[in-house]
């Protein structure tokens, strides 16, 4: 569904208006649907799809019917590309992300969806694809909770996931981490998926160490791992996709092993 000027206005409008109501701060950027794009991509595919067409009539007519059925397999999987391409569009054609400091606003299907950074919860779903170790391609997404409480899933439906993606990550673990920082220096222990931490130490499950032993933090193929001195393997393994919130856990291992004090006797 394409929509008039006036009406992307109007809709552009009760996006600000909601980010107003959140309390989320400057404006970051605006991002349109990838929808748009997808669709001039499948000109391609349409072109291949007549040429294949043409194929199967040409083997059919010579009584090559068993020919046919080469191109026609092709040609089969080309429309059941181009109905997905004409019904993605159809459907998120007016899809926009906005983004803002302390969160985001979503116009998607003919509602509004707004994420509070400091109150919600980030699932990274990143998914780099690699070859000899170059990176050929980055696919962002994340699962959000919304200020009602409900799932949200931003990814590829919008465009410049290289822009939005890791400003997504870098904001919401800023307005995180002051929270976080006054629940340890209370006493709190912090769970994120299997790995957990408190103002003394880092761990998973029953294994810990203080954090002036807490070494390196690598985060690569999906998986984060958190190594300790003087342990043979890795203090704790866990996926990112799982792992809540990995952008502030991230920087809480930063600042507490730098700062974080030596542990208690026991």
């Amino acid at each position: 569904m394409v929509r008039t000027g006036a009406e992307r206005g109007d809709g552009e409008r009760l996006m600000r208006e909601a980010a107003e109501r959140a309390g989320l701060g400057a404006h970051r950027g605006g991002h349109a649907s990838s929808a748009p794009a997808r669709n001039r991509g499948a000109l391609g595919v349409g072109i291949l799809a007549a040429v294949l067409a043409a194929a199967v009539v040409a083997s059919l007519a010579g009584g090559y019917r068993a020919l046919a059925l080469v191109p026609g397999v092709s040609l089969a999987l080309c429309v059941i590309s181009l109905l997905g391409h004409l019904f993605f569009g159809a459907r998120t054609g007016d899809a926009r992300l906005e983004q803002y400091e302390g969160g985001l606003v979503v116009h998607l299907k003919g509602r509004i969806r707004v994420v509070r950074y400091a109150d919600t919860t980030v699932l990274d779903h990143t998914v780099r694809r690699t070859r000899y170790g170059r990176t050929l391609s980055v696919t962002y997404s994340f699962g959000l909770t919304d200020t009602e409480g409900r799932n949200l899933v931003v990814g590829s439906l919008f465009a410049g996931g290289d822009v939005w993606g890791p400003l997504l990550r870098y904001d919401a673990a800023r307005a995180q981490l002051p929270d976080a920082l006054a629940r340890l220096d209370a006493g709190d222990r912090l769970t994120f998926g299997i790995i957990w931490l408190n103002a003394a130490e880092l761990g998973s499950g029953r294994t810990s160490a203080p954090w002036r032993l807490v070494g390196g933090v690598e985060v690569e193929g999906g998986t984060i791992t958190i190594r300790a001195e003087g342990r043979r393997g890795p203090l704790a393994v866990a996926p990112t996709r799982y792992t809540p919130n990995v952008s502030l856990l991230l920087a809480l291992t930063e600042t507490l092993r730098a700062t974080g004090p030596e542990p208690r006797p026991r």
